[in-house]
């Protein structure tokens, strides 16, 4: 028996004496290496998929909110002509004018009214136009139709909208259903695409448009028939596809191809295609979205900017590191065979300890490093988990093309030299907290930890340690900051902010002799909003308000909710004596009271709140933040029992 398992031993030992071994290691490495390879390409191509996909969600996102952008500009035109009996001309120019549309929301072609006109009426109505001084004007296209439509203003009214003026997009069967979903449904509708009248044949894009029906001021509208019938026009704005895609994303898609469609993929519906589209994309992600009830396919292909980006090299090294060693492997024990055993053991030995000193690093949370104790800190070993981190693979670190200072935000620099040179000082480890910034330019927070070591002879210092992204435990951090001084509804400061800036304000005043004022608003019958159209109209008009006092106060002003309907307004530097800062606080006040008297739209309906204000000044002298607020508040019940929707003045 003994005899038998010497036998196999020797059979086993003879066996590796010979090349056959070393063939046997030589495929067996050659299949890892190409195994590893494939899966390490495959999981590059999938995070890279990620990425583009995520860009891709992005730019949707932004087409989405920028389409709700331009919807919200064709609600200002329609409460225009809810709030006025008749829109003139002058005044259609003048609102449109105020929105600065070239500035806040480029890409829109224009922003106009086109009137429905029944066939009796038409004559009328050409007629009426030619007298305010456009005596060539007509409604086109010529022929007997009932009904007609015009476009009677067009913002802004330069040469290329001119070609408009007049024109009856109802006779048009793209844009006549369009205009048909907007008249029955009440809400914002999306044309089909075509090609607008202001084309003059050079650069001739795809177009289309959004309606906003406008119905005859106290006349119901609340079922199909009576919109049907109290239908006198529509708000509207056209688009040319390629202006307003390149007005939204500018030069932000370099690294996305994009492809719009109206409805479906075919060529006879595409909106839009950028220069950046290639044939063969290695990314390709398809987005149906719904706008203005009407259905839009979004295409995003990869760029080769994007492909570029986001090569690695990880998935060839690995193909020919794997290949060399087992190369070397064969060629070892071609030419060692009569020593492989020893050989051998000491191969398995060694790949043990490098793979279980490897899967300890790579499982120790964020970043292991060894580097040099001084700026750059060249490194001599880092985790793969940097990658993650800087953008930067590790290898690129160990070579020297990317050090820690390449990354981190040079106004850190300082702190993490100090940290360093304490810890050399006292002969202990150290601990700092620093941001990095990736190439792309994001930030993150970072917690490093280590400790110093020097060389046999004393005279290499190097930094051992472990780096951890904290960026989520920092964000969570400000959240909750931000949740302790600020109202989550409307964004504004909360009582505890408030009495805070209050308390900074009257010492401020104290120390340099100004004053200044303090405004308690309270809305009248804030609670029959929440009756009669809910608590979320309720929060819609609170946010209004307070979008409204930001724009009423000057830049430094704090405008807070101390909670309910109630808001206040801390004006300083009113004046040195107390009559300037009370006729200041007064115009302001006033300011206040009017703008809080506008309409606001909620949902479908346009509600008209009013306000009650306290005005208190101040100068500082001898008074808490709490009994100054408890004047004003004192003042604005004052107000509430004179009749509500004014403004009454503190005593001293």
């Amino acid at each position: 028996m003994k005899d038998g398992a010497r036998l196999s031993e020797a059979r086993a030992y003879g066996v590796l004496d010979t090349s056959l071994a070393a063939w046997l290691a030589l495929a067996l490495g050659l299949g890892l290496s190409i195994a590893l390879w494939a899966y390490v390409g495959t999981h590059l191509d999938e995070k890279a998929h990620d990425r583009f996909a995520h860009r891709a969600s992005l730019a949707k996102d932004s087409l989405l909110s920028r389409l709700q952008a331009y919807k919200q500009v064709l609600h200002g035109g329609v409460a225009l002509f809810a709030a006025s009996d008749e829109v003139s001309r002058a005044e259609w120019s003048a609102y449109v004018a105020a929105l600065h549309l070239d500035l806040s929301l480029p890409g829109i072609q224009g922003t106009g009214f086109t009137r429905m006109l029944p066939a009796a009426a038409l004559a009328a109505h050409v007629e009426r136009v030619r007298s305010e001084g456009f005596p060539d004007y007509q409604v086109s296209p010529p022929g007997e139709r009932d009904p007609y439509s015009s476009i009677v203003y067009l913002e802004p009214f330069d040469a290329r909208n001119r070609r408009a003026f007049g024109f009856d997009m109802y006779a048009e069967p793209v844009r006549r259903e369009a205009m048909q979903r907007a008249r029955d449904s009440g809400q914002a509708a999306l044309s089909g695409k075509v090609t607008l009248v202001q084309e003059d044949g050079e650069d001739v894009q795809a177009g289309f448009l959004i309606y906003l029906p406008v119905y005859e001021k106290g006349m119901p509208a609340a079922t199909l028939e009576e919109r049907r019938a109290a239908l006198i026009g529509f708000v509207y704005s056209p688009f040319r596809a390629q202006s307003m895609i390149h007005a939204i994303f500018g030069d932000g898609l370099r690294d996305l191809g994009i492809e719009l469609y109206d409805d479906r993929i075919a060529p006879e519906t595409q909106l839009y295609a950028s220069s950046a589209v290639q044939a063969g994309a290695r990314h390709v992600i398809v987005h149906p979205v719904e706008a203005g009830g009407r259905r839009w396919v979004v295409r995003f292909s990869s760029t080769p900017r994007f492909e570029a980006d986001n090569a690695s090299a990880e998935a060839s090294l690995v193909l020919y590191g794997g290949t060399a060693l087992s190369l070397m492997l064969f060629a070892t024990l071609h030419s060692n065979a009569r020593h492989r055993r020893q050989m051998r053991a000491a191969a398995v030995d060694l790949t043990r300890s490098r793979d279980e000193f490897r899967t300890l690093v790579e499982n120790v949370p964020g970043v292991v490093f060894r580097c040099r104790a001084d700026p750059p800190w060249q490194v001599v070993h880092i985790s793969q988990d940097i990658q993650a981190l800087t953008g930067a693979a590790p290898a690129d670190f160990i070579c020297g093309r990317a050090t820690f200072a390449d990354f981190i935000v040079p106004e850190d620099v300082t702190a993490i030299i100090t940290a360093i040179d304490d810890a050399r000082a006292h002969g202990t480890s150290y601990e700092v907290e620093y941001r990095m910034r990736n190439p792309e330019g994001s930030l993150h927070w970072v917690s490093e930890r280590g400790s110093l070591s020097s060389s046999e002879d004393g005279s290499a210092h190097w930094l051992d340690g472990v780096i951890i992204d904290i960026t989520e435990r920092k964000a969570a951090e400000d959240a909750i900051r931000n949740l302790a001084f600020t109202d989550p509804l409307t964004r504004l400061p909360n009582r505890r902010f408030l009495l805070d800036r209050l308390r900074q304000g009257l010492a401020n005043s104290r120390r340099h002799g100004h004053h200044g004022a303090l405004l308690f608003i309270d809305l009248d019958h804030f609670k029959d909003v929440n009756d009669i159209y809910g608590h979320e109209a309720g929060d819609t008009l609170l946010c209004e308000i307070a979008e409204r006092l930001r724009a009423c106060v000057r830049e430094g002003d704090t405008v807070a909710r101390l909670g309910g309907d109630e808001f206040v307004v801390m004006l300083e530097e009113l004046g040195d004596s107390v009559e300037q800062a009370h006729a200041k606080a007064t115009v302001i006040a006033s300011n206040v009271l009017a703008t809080l008297n506008e309409p606001c739209q909620l949902g479908e309906a346009c509600h008209h709140s009013t306000p009650s204000i306290g005005v208190a000044c101040f100068d500082g002298s001898d008074e808490r933040a709490e009994d100054l607020l408890r004047r004003a508040d004192a003042a604005m019940y004052r107000a509430k029992s004179a009749g509500r929707n004014r403004l009454e003045t503190a005593t001293s």
